[in-house]
């Protein structure tokens, strides 16, 4: 089998912490998504650019803000 020559982990894994990418806030950043093969953004529920049922040109100035 493929895994049989796998190594042995040489100790516990870690959690990556990926805070909101907005400058001003120390929020965990639980919200993220790359749009090309770079470093994906990360943002808290409230700063989220995405959310449902929320107005597009928000999100946009969020965006545009982070560029």
């Amino acid at each position: 089998m493929s895994d049989e020559t796998r190594t042995v982990l040489s100790g516990p894994t870690k959690l990556y912490v990926h805070w909101c990418s907005v400058p001003s806030c120390r929020e965990w950043g639980g919200f993220g998504f790359s749009s090309n093969r770079g470093e994906p953004q990360w943002w808290c529920w409230e700063h989220y650019p995405h959310k449902p049922n929320q107005a597009h040109s928000e999100a946009a100035e969020i965006a545009e803000m982070l560029r």
